[in-house]
């Protein structure tokens, strides 16, 4: 455990503090793959890259992938997409005669971009990530079983008001479009209980003077729900269009079988984010995805992420015997 340990000390380290920095088609990426290379060399693998760039390192006749991805968001975490990879290449030493391979995808937080551009498809792919929420932490549970990924949808509201004079005007002749606004931010958090996750993350205001009353807001949305149906709802609660929409992915197959098996008693869980693990099973490929447990209250896309040495044990082990089995079939 320990080469594992130092693997993804050294991913970290990459780019400078604080926090993990590698994003996509970046030197810092490719920094991080030519480690990643070195180590499926050393773990038996023949080491390969395709058009869209992913470094995937193979054994014989590999038809069961694992992997993830290696770039990371600015002052990201330590261990999200890195403990797949790492993970994938580790499981890969032990299983010396096993026919399989270990990707690393690029780009997957601006994307995924890497998976979504891959030049084949494996017949079976599981994926190992830590959970990035605190579920798994509060159930006491080290591992879990991720059964699909939320479908989601992103749009913009746009309110009109009229810009004034922040002294002159007063209070009960003002069309303020900031006022409004936060009316709606309200409404969409009151919308999404019971249905899924919903978040204004983004607010521009014109003219976005101190001394202006505001004349008009634009504001984000992006909303989740575990099954389209929820989905639907809560988009028609909230009352916006979308400009982007996925359904959610399920996890299916062998792969999805196999980890089911191994650990009949381990929670299951609907994944907030997206994956590369839902490109390919959107795509028709067998897949699974095993969660690992994400501490500090879940806390990640940052350098506050964390993940105990124990679950990180626990995870490689878990992936050693799903992946023999996967193999062995």
């Amino acid at each position: 455990m320990q080469r594992v340990l130092e693997r993804l000390e050294i991913l970290y380290t990459i780019g400078g503090g604080p926090g993990a920095n590698r994003v996509g088609y970046s030197r810092e990426e490719d920094t991080a793959h030519e480690f990643a290379a070195a180590w499926m060399q050393e773990a038996g693998l023949d080491v390969d890259v395709d058009e869209a760039r992913n470094l995937i390192g193979r054994r014989g006749d590999a038809r069961v992938w694992t992997g993830s991805h290696l770039d990371s968001v600015p002052n990201g975490g330590r261990f999200d997409g890195a403990l797949g990879v790492v993970a994938g290449i580790e499981a890969a030493a032990r299983l010396p005669d096993a026919p399989l391979a270990v990707v690393a995808f690029r780009a997957e937080e601006t994307g995924p971009m890497g998976s979504r551009a891959l030049g084949e498809l494996p017949e079976a792919f599981l994926e190992v990530h830590i959970e990035q929420g605190p579920v798994l932490a509060g159930a006491g549970e080290p591992l879990g079983v991720v059964t699909s990924i939320a479908g989601q949808a992103r749009g913009q509201v746009v309110f009109e008001g009229r810009a004034d004079h922040a002294g002159t005007t007063p209070m009960n002749a003002r069309d303020d479009a900031l006022v409004e606004a936060a009316r709606f931010v309200l409404h969409v958090r009151e919308a999404a209980a019971g249905r899924g996750v919903a978040t204004v993350g983004a607010v521009e205001v014109e003219p976005n003077a101190v001394n202006v009353v505001p004349g008009r807001v634009v504001v984000s949305v992006d909303v989740r729900a575990p099954d389209a149906e929820q989905l639907g709802d809560l988009i028609a609660a909230i009352g916006f269009e979308p400009t982007w929409r996925t359904d959610p992915v399920a996890m299916w197959g062998p792969p999805f079988d196999v980890l089911s098996d191994l650990m009949p008693e381990a929670p299951r869980l609907v994944s907030g984010a997206g994956h590369d693990a839902m490109v390919l099973a959107d795509a028709g490929v067998p897949t699974g995805m095993l969660f690992v447990r994400s501490l500090n209250e879940g806390a990640s896309h940052s350098p506050e992420e964390h993940t105990s040495d124990e679950d990180v044990a626990l995870a490689v082990y878990t992936l050693t015997d799903a992946l023999a089995a996967l193999t062995a079939r």
